[in-house]
C-alpha cells in the first residue's frame, strides 16, 4: 500500500493507493498524518510539497522509524510524455505539475484548462497534443478577501461561499461575491485566451478547496476532480 500526501500552504491532503485505486482524499493536520503513517505502515510514502519543510523533514524521519520508503517528488524528476511549458521546469510548482499530469489522464486528447483553487488559484493550459502551454498564478479567493479586509479601515465583513454572485446590498456580501466573481471571470477569460491561441478549451478541470463553488458559477463544461493531484502522483509511485 502506498500513501500519497499533498502538502499545501494551508492543509495536508492524504490519499492511499490500493491495487492502483485511489481512496477518497482526506484533509489531515500534521500529527494526524504521522499517526496514520505509524498505524498503516505503508510500503512507501510519496510526497508532493510546496511548503512546510519542517514537517517534510519530520515525516521523513517518521518513515525511517516505521520502516517505509519516503520519496518527495520534484518537477524535474517527473517529466513525462507531456511537454512542460516552463523553460526551467524546476520553477514550476510540483502541485501544479501533478495536476497537469493528472489532467492528461482524466481528459486524454482534449484541450484542458486546469484550475487549482486553493490558497492561490493556479490556471494551466494543456493541449490535446500533451503540451503544457503555461498559465497564471493569482491570489486565492480567501487571500483576496483577507487582503481587502486587512488593508482597509472601513471595509469589514465575514468570509462566505455565496450561493450566487449577484450584486449585493451589504459590504460583507459585496466583498465575498466580488472576489468570487473575479475568480470566475479570470477562468472565463482564460478560456477566451486559449481560443485566441488556437487551443479551444473543451473541458475545465477544477480542483482545490474552492473548486465546488467555482463550478456552480461557471457555464462551460466543467469537471470537479478533488483527487486530480493524486491522479498525477500515482504515475510516479515507482520512482
Amino acid at each position: 500500500m502506498i500513501v500519497l500526501l499533498d502538502v499545501g500552504n494551508t492543509q495536508i491532503k492524504f490519499c492511499q493507493v490500493l491495487d492502483n485505486s485511489l481512496s477518497e482524499p482526506m484533509s489531515l493536520d500534521e500529527s494526524q498524518v504521522i499517526e496514520q503513517i505509524q498505524r498503516l505502515s505503508p510500503d512507501k510514502v510519496l510526497v508532493c510539497a510546496v511548503s512546510n519543510e519542517a514537517f517534510c523533514q519530520r515525516l521523513e524521519e517518521s518513515c525511517l522509524e516505521s520502516g517505509c520508503a519516503y520519496k518527495r517528488l520534484l518537477t524535474p524528476d517527473c517529466l513525462t510524455q507531456i511537454k512542460v511549458g516552463y523553460q526551467q521546469p524546476e520553477q514550476l510548482g510540483i502541485d501544479r505539475w501533478m495536476a497537469v499530469v493528472g489532467a492528461a489522464q482524466v481528459a486524454p486528447r482534449e484541450n484542458v484548462l486546469v484550475v487549482d483553487a486553493g490558497t492561490a488559484t493556479t490556471i494551466d493550459l494543456l493541449s490535446k497534443e500533451n503540451k503544457h502551454l503555461g498559465g497564471w498564478i493569482v491570489p486565492g479567493v480567501d487571500m483576496m478577501i483577507n487582503a481587502l479586509y486587512q488593508n482597509t479601515d472601513k471595509v469589514k465583513g465575514d468570509f462566505s461561499r455565496p450561493a450566487d454572485l449577484g450584486f449585493a446590498g451589504n459590504t460583507s456580501d459585496n466583498v465575498n461575491r466580488g472576489c468570487w466573481a473575479m475568480t470566475v471571470a479570470l477562468i472565463e477569460y482564460a478560456v477566451r485566451q486559449a481560443a485566441i491561441n488556437n487551443v479551444p478549451v473543451s473541458k475545465i478541470l477544477l480542483t482545490g478547496g474552492n473548486g465546488k463553488v467555482l463550478q456552480a458559477n461557471l457555464q462551460d463544461d466543467t469537471l470537479l476532480c478533488p483527487e486530480l493531484v493524486f491522479i498525477g502522483m500515482r504515475q510516479f509511485i515507482d520512482l
